[in-house]
């Protein structure tokens, strides 16, 4: 049984809209106030009803500061902002920061005199609940939230009052509006009962649901469109596909009738074919899936539209029917239709980098801001109109005026040829804008194109309960399942990281075994296609992104013989990219003039934190969740990082290495923000930075990764305050074959292992910045077998002609070979990351066979 939870029911608790949105306000320079957080309260419902959750919570982080600031509303309704902004944080899948907003939000609004604030406390708590994926919680609220509201519709039916002991038309709700919300709580509690295996309860919250809408006369349309997916659900586990068929395809036609072809309709239609698939009908789902992508192509972004559970069962329905057929250049055909659904999911943390990337870059250049201004405000027109339109459509016959209908059709297709326009004249005018903001997908004949004979990419899409394994090289693509979803593979990865960091001054036993394990979960299905390949490019996901794959081991070995185990570096190079569209631009870029000058250093930041794994963890938590409001960071925090003097002769051996001159390495206090934007970084050949890297699992606050440099005692901006971000590396202007980055560490404090889709947003940040490819760490390492690694790296690419990732691999094995260095602590925590060949390929593109 499968259900999609994360997200899915933004749209139908927070905004009780029963009356059309009024018309877009007067510019904010010429409002007050209370205008202005009116507008932006509207702007940030709009947008959640809408599933434009990062849009919501822009919306309502203005909300807050002018409540807090110039508006000065009282703690309820601040509580009731807070309330709306922890959900649409808990919708883009950052945990951490929604609880700490519903942690505030809470005491205020238990502290309410209204009891229907309260009910939509424990709404959103159900809804976030879900997000995390603690379905039990999420389900003890729900319960909780219905009771809730069915006492408040209780009140009004039988007293004609709340049961705050409020008149009908106070306490910021009607009867109506209360039903609406019962009915949304309902439905979300059907979905979490049916995740927890209660069935005939699930259908019994449904149906009421559907039920209490029936008779609403001017709620959302859309909301309606939910409670016949939930019932949807419901019938494909009651093995009733015909019933479902009817439910989700009533669902389709309301959400199409709202939304056009948008991402709700989209999801639902998705929703449809997975109901195939689990009733065996594959060809049915994968026909379903290919009208879903066809519509999705003609989205101006498919960013935030799908998650890997809704393309699993696409993936699922895929590989069931190549088994079945007899004809290998068949079954390469139907993996090639699959190759496009993989790039259509995206790491939340990664898109999220990219966009604060874009948007220092469009502030940057005032024609790009002004262009952006333009499309966000045709954006938001056509929402509201989206929006009034629903509410026209909800009416009875007797009250729908066709002639505002088609008034409402005309301002929304005018709003969205503006934005048509507006793309076109950004990717026309400002390419590399475009490229980062919203990358093209990578055809497959073209990325087969750019691989060498002997190489191969991989991809995995990572669901709750299965995942897939995708292998491409010049002869095809092949698919193969992951007998495990993403909570396995997390555990799995943690447990392997915990012996490579430092605990109490010693390093652990690796467990061989379930390295040996893990390799065979990931690669095992795809053996008979990588028979012969010695290169492997890896874009990896989810919890994998934490794990270098060169300490997987291919075959059993003796416990602790880490000398003799047979790693999967030891027989193929690797590198990783953080998305098929990098690798794709890195690998067809044309080259520019090479640069001048060998080596540009900054290491051994002037810092004064304690030297210790808690210590630093607790530092790094401080910088992670820290909300500056576009300020620069405070020094204090990043002066209690600990020193890292080592670094110093790191950077002087692999400049010693490189031929570089003494003045090309900052160190202590020249380790600078300020220094480094002196230099003219487009002429190194390679950039080193032998520094503390900013990875959190989560990015608070709209946080960035970033690096930490010597902060000034003053700093007056983001531009020197000492934390050198993803947005402002995004902006700078490189032409560097390498960029090594030695001190990162994707570990969190708390034995959780969630920095590398950080790591792979800050190594976007770097190739659109001019990087080629980067050599980046997974956990510190003691200086002395750092330095020894990349002095022999450095000599093997730099003298010895080796490839990047060739070059890396050879230090590894060397370090593998002495008894002293082969535990994976010592060599495994560096990667390749870019193309990891350093050079283009030099075949034609080959046609798809």
């Amino acid at each position: 049984m499968s259900i999609l939870l994360a997200g899915a029911f933004a749209a139908a608790a927070p905004v009780p809209q029963t009356a059309p949105a009024p018309a877009p306000p007067p510019a904010a320079a010429t409002q007050t106030p209370a205008a202005r957080l009116a507008a932006a309260l509207r702007a940030g419902r709009t947008a959640n009803a809408l599933g434009k959750y990062a849009d919501a919570e822009a919306a309502f982080r203005e909300a807050l500061e002018l409540q807090t600031g110039a508006a000065k509303a009282g703690d309820e309704a601040v509580g009731a902002t807070l309330l709306d902004l922890a959900l649409n944080v808990s919708n883009q899948s950052r945990g951490e920061e929604a609880a700490a907003l519903f942690r505030r939000a809470e005491p205020l609004l238990q502290a309410s005199a209204s009891s229907r604030l309260r009910a939509r406390l424990a709404t959103y708590q159900a809804i976030d609940g879900a997000n995390r994926g603690d379905y039990a919680a999420g389900l003890a609220f729900a319960r909780r939230a219905a009771e809730q509201w069915g006492a408040l519709v209780a009140a009004h039916d039988s007293q004609g009052v709340t049961a705050d002991g409020a008149g009908l038309t106070t306490g910021g709700g009607s009867g109506e509006a209360d039903r609406g919300e019962f009915a949304n709580i309902l439905n979300l509690q059907a979905r979490l009962e049916l995740r927890a295996g209660n069935v005939l309860p699930a259908y019994a919250a449904a149906s009421q649901s559907l039920l209490i809408l029936n008779t609403l006369t001017a709620a959302p349309r859309w909301w309606k469109a939910d409670a016949l997916v939930a019932l949807g659900e419901v019938s494909v586990a009651q093995n009733r596909l015909s019933a479902a068929e009817a439910y989700f395809n009533a669902a389709i036609a309301i959400r199409r009738q709202v939304f056009g072809d948008g991402a709700p309709t989209l999801q639902v239609m998705a929703s449809l074919g997975r109901a195939y698939q689990q009733e065996g009908m594959n060809s049915s789902a994968i026909v379903t899936y290919r009208q879903v992508f066809a519509l999705a192509a003609k989205l101006p972004s498919t960013a935030g539209v799908f998650t890997a559970d809704m393309l699993v069962p696409f993936a699922t329905a895929v590989v069931a029917t190549a088994a079945t057929l007899p004809d290998a250049k068949a079954r390469r055909g139907l993996y090639a239709e699959a190759f496009d659904a993989f790039q259509l999911v995206q790491s939340p943390l990664v898109d999220q980098t990219i966009a604060q990337a874009a948007a220092r870059l469009s502030t940057d250049d005032p024609r790009i801001g002004a262009l952006i201004g333009d499309l966000q405000d045709r954006q938001r027109e056509a929402d509201q109109a989206h929006v009034k339109l629903a509410y026209q459509q909800s009416l009875p016959d007797n009250e729908r005026g066709s002639v505002a209908e088609e008034a409402l059709k005309a301002q929304i297709a005018a709003a969205m040829a503006a934005v048509a326009a507006d793309r076109k004249t950004l990717a026309t005018e400002f390419p590399n804008y475009e490229r980062l903001a919203a990358p093209a997908s990578l055809s497959l004949d073209r990325l087969r194109g750019t691989l060498r004979a002997g190489e191969g990419l991989v991809a995995f899409l990572i669901g709750r309960d299965q995942s897939f394994a995708e292998l491409v090289t010049r002869d095809g693509v092949t698919i193969a399942a992951v007998p495990s979803g993403v909570a396995a593979l997390r555990e799995t990865v943690t447990a392997l990281r915990r012996p490579l960091e430092i605990q109490g001054g010693a390093i652990g036993e690796f467990d061989l075994a379930a390295a040996n394990q893990l390799h065979d979960t990931l690669l095992g299905g795809l053996a008979p296609a990588m028979t012969g390949l010695d290169h492997l490019v890896v874009v990896s996901a989810g919890p994998l992104s934490n794990l270098p794959f060169g300490l997987l081991v291919e075959k059993p070995v003796t416990a602790g013989d880490y000398a003799g185990a047979a790693w999967l570096v030891r027989r193929r190079t690797l590198a990783y990219t953080p998305s098929l569209q990098a690798f794709g631009q890195l690998r067809t870029a044309a080259r520019k003039q090479a640069p001048t000058r060998p080596m540009l250093g900054f290491g051994a930041p002037s810092l004064d934190g304690h030297v210790g794994a808690k210590a630093e963890a607790g530092a790094m938590a401080l910088i992670a969740g820290t909300c500056r409001q576009g300020g620069p960071m405070p020094p204090a925090l990043l002066l209690a990082l600990a020193p890292l003097p080592d670094t110093a002769t790191e950077l002087a051996t692999v400049g010693r290495t490189l031929g570089a001159p003494g003045d090309a390495l900052f160190l202590g206090a020249n380790a600078t923000e300020a220094k480094l934007r002196q230099q003219r970084l487009d002429e190194y050949r390679v950039l080193y930075f032998a520094t503390h890297g900013l990875l959190p699992g989560e990015l608070k606050c709209q946080a960035e990764p970033g690096l930490v440099l010597t902060p000034p005692a003053t700093p007056t901006s983001k531009a020197n305050d000492g934390l050198l971000e993803s947005s402002e590396i995004a902006s700078l202007r490189l032409n560097a074959d390498l960029v090594v980055l030695s001190a990162c560490n994707t570990a969190a404090g708390d034995n959780r292992f969630g920095g590398g889709e950080a790591l792979s947003g800050l190594a976007e940040a770097f190739f659109h910045a001019g990087a080629r490819n980067m050599v980046v760490s997974h956990w510190q390492v003691p200086s002395a077998a750092t330095t020894a690694l990349m002095a022999r790296m450095f000599t093997g690419w730099s003298k010895g002609g080796a490839d990047v990732g060739d070059a890396l691999r050879q230090a590894q094995l060397a370090l593998i070979g002495d008894a002293k260095t082969a535990h994976p602590f010592f060599w495994a925590a560096f990667v390749a990351m870019g193309d990891g060949m350093g050079r283009p390929a030099t075949a034609a593109t080959v046609a798809a066979r």
